[in-house]
């Protein structure tokens, strides 16, 4: 079998491998579809008297960092569980048989752990806020009238739909975080055995509280007894240094994602 990259293997592996993962990706998107409902319900439920009155204003803050944190959980779960089986000897042996290259298994493993589980995660969680900010525009006032320090009055959204809702520039530079976690998550998958998840989180905690650790002594015995100075360059604009920091984890990403494949290769040997 040829181990370049064949289209027809590619698309009937993707139906093949949804037999095996479709049940653990469908239980694990209603699970967190049944998270973000609850917490709207409650939300909502417990604040009802108070929203017909127009008395809150920050009813949907829980938003931003749902969004975030289940989001990042969500991805990590499923690039994880995605080769869990090739640590179990009898499961390993039928998944290796599968007659693919090992490019077309780690496409298609992208293509579930990437685009599927990050795209539906954003459908369902913007079909849920969709429903909820409906309901809720529908049954209090839309906008408020705000007076500014200036004295100037301004016109407030209370409810906007999640999607509409504008962030601060240097926010769009960390898209590449549930990227990276995916590609962390997916190598620790083939790497481990078992309890690949704990393994991974562990891992990932014990080398950032490292990582920080160094970072601030550096800086402290880089800086110390020395007088900081004002200087007009490139990096004293904010956005570049994020645009490096995006740039940095982009690369990477892709880095390893090559040292997973390479890794699935090896199990192949």
């Amino acid at each position: 079998m040829s181990n370049l990259f064949n289209a027809t293997r590619f698309f009937g592996l993707i139906r093949r491998q949804w037999i095996g993962f479709g049940r653990i990706y469908l239980m694990s998107i209603g699970i967190i579809a049944g998270v973000i409902f609850g917490f709207y319900a409650v939300n909502l439920g417990s604040n009802y008297d108070d929203i017909k009155k127009n008395t809150v204003y920050s009813l949907l803050n829980f938003r931003a960092p749902l969004f975030c944190i289940l989001g990042l959980f969500f991805v990590t779960v499923i690039s994880s569980s995605y080769f869990a089986d090739l640590g179990k000897k009898t499961r390993a042996i039928f998944e290796l048989m599968i007659p693919a290259s090992q490019l077309e298994k780690f496409l298609v493993s992208l293509f579930y752990t990437v685009v599927v589980s990050i795209g539906s995660y954003l459908l369902v969680f913007y079909l849920i806020d969709l429903a909820f900010v409906s309901y809720l525009r529908s049954v209090g006032s839309v906008v408020v009238n705000e007076v500014q320090s200036s004295g100037e009055t301004v016109s407030v959204d209370l409810w906007q739909y999640f999607f509409k809702v504008q962030y601060p520039e240097p926010a769009y530079y960390f898209c590449f975080v549930p990227i990276l976690l995916n590609a962390i998550f997916l190598l620790g998958g083939i790497v481990y055995q078992n309890y690949q998840y704990v393994k991974t989180a562990i891992f990932l905690v014990l080398y950032c509280v490292v990582w920080m650790c160094l970072f601030v002594y550096l800086m402290k015995t880089q800086t110390q007894d020395t007088v900081g100075t004002m200087d007009n360059n490139y990096w004293s604009d904010s956005n570049h240094i994020f645009a490096l920091i995006g740039a940095v984890g982009v690369l990477l990403t892709i880095m390893i994602w090559a040292v997973a494949f390479l890794r699935l290769k090896e199990k192949e040997i």
